[in-house]
């Protein structure tokens, strides 16, 4: 018998159209809001949390060095409330008093801006306690905001791993603490931060907006307007190239640009305030001058003048010297970083341009405007905590075991003193 063989007919075309057909691949749905922000939130918390539990850990055993001896800051504290008040320090008098009676108690305090005040003022009234304690519960919540910001902006420049490193940096400088004291330093700096943030996501009137909240608490937020113009031309095209002849590309202006009309309309609204309340828009400068800020003085005289007090003092190691080391070197180094931060191995790219600009201006704001006495550059090394881009490339050198252990242990260690010296009511920056 002949092999059987199976014959496929053909489909007909009534077949071939019902024949079931593979859909295409459905295209991946972007992350959530919170699926991108949850690595930064945790990252930010862990290193809150470690930085509070390590500020405690210090301020409980600060009164050890002076067993038995008379402590400039009392006796040691009894209770929590007594360690709490062990912080209560400095400028953070000055902030307390404008927010339980205003500006017209001592018309020397018009040189603290108003924001933070303000939000101490609002905290009271839901925070156990007096002012104080509302002071530190709005720093403490501004500190961890900062962190998380921080992070975030720096995972999108330079991935999770520089963005831990560069979070733990900033808490580990030597100053670090400021950012849990009831300063409004870390307020300031997570203003400026989510303010920078939205400059990188082209969402401007959000920038001007948060801007002008930061303008309200220092007078350096009005110099997020010069990052606002870097970062909005090059997302807008603007670029200056050189191939035989010079040539600009002029950018494609949009609404947004409006955005930067915002940048400047808290410190406006706090003129408006000192023209009502003292006939003197400019009040705040005027009373500078009780902390010996006066005038313009050129950046490269301020460090001559300093490396002069360092180069004649005695004794070498005695707390103005070691204060007019760590403030000069604090300057000098957070520059160079700036630098760094542009060319070399550990460059970030055009795109960390905005952030270069706004921290060399915190930078030389201080050196062309010193207090005019023997440590004419204090507290610039509180200041260089709000040049977040300096500790991202610091984060890229610890990617190098060495720096990252060497930094790590020095700025701690460093911090750990400051933070003896603060609570014994000496003076740190």
């Amino acid at each position: 018998m002949p092999d059987t063989v199976d014959t496929v007919m053909p489909a007909s075309p009534d077949t071939a159209q019902a024949a079931p057909t593979s859909a295409p691949p459905a295209e991946p749905r972007p992350p959530s809001a919170w699926a991108r922000w949850r690595p930064s939130v945790l990252a930010g918390l862990v290193t809150w949390a470690t930085g509070i539990t390590i500020y405690y850990v210090v301020t409980a055993v600060s009164w050890l060095p002076l067993q038995d001896r008379d402590a400039k800051a009392g006796a040691p504290p009894g209770t929590l409330h007594e360690l709490l008040n062990a912080w209560n320090r400095w400028d953070t008098t000055w902030y307390l008093m404008v927010a339980d009676s205003g500006y017209t108690l001592d018309n020397r305090a018009t040189a603290f801006f108003p924001l933070y005040p303000m939000a101490v003022r609002a905290a009271n009234a839901v925070v156990p306690g007096g002012s104080y304690e509302a002071g530190l519960a709005v720093s403490a919540l501004a500190c961890l905001a900062a962190l998380i910001l921080l992070h975030r902006l720096a995972t999108e420049l330079m991935g999770a791993d520089d963005a831990r490193r560069a979070t733990f940096y900033l808490l580990a400088f030597p100053t670090g603490f400021y950012l849990v004291a009831a300063y409004n330093e870390s307020l300031f700096i997570a203003l400026a931060l989510a303010s920078l943030y939205c400059m990188r996501k082209g969402r401007w009137w959000w920038a001007g907006m948060l801007a002008g909240y930061a303008s309200a608490t220092r007078m350096a937020g009005v110099m997020l307007g010069a990052a606002f113009v870097v970062e909005y031309l090059r997302q807008r095209g603007f670029a200056l190239r050189w191939s035989g002849t010079p040539r600009v590309s002029l950018p494609r202006l949009n609404w947004g640009v409006f955005g930067i009309l915002l940048v400047p309309s808290g410190l406006l609204s706090y003129m408006y305030y000192l023209k009502q309340t003292f006939g003197d828009p400019t009040h705040f400068l005027e009373s500078q001058k009780s902390w010996f800020h006066d005038g313009f003085t050129p950046p490269w005289q301020v460090v001559g003048d300093v490396v002069d007090l360092i180069d004649r003092s005695e004794p070498l190691y005695g707390p103005d010297t070691i204060r007019n080391i760590a403030n000069l070197v604090t300057a000098l180094g957070v520059l160079l970083l700036l630098v760094l931060a542009l060319v070399g191995p550990w460059r970030l790219g055009a795109k960390a341009a905005y952030l270069v600009v706004f921290s060399a201006i915190v930078m030389l704001m201080p050196l062309s405007n010193p207090i005019h006495s023997y440590y004419p550059l204090s507290s610039v090394w509180r200041f260089a905590l709000e040049c977040a881009v300096a500790f991202m490339v610091l984060a890229r050198m610890g990617r190098r075991p060495g720096f990252d252990r060497a930094y790590t242990g020095i700025a701690l260690a460093l911090q750990g003193v400051m933070i003896v010296t603060f609570v014994q009511n000496n003076f740190v920056g």
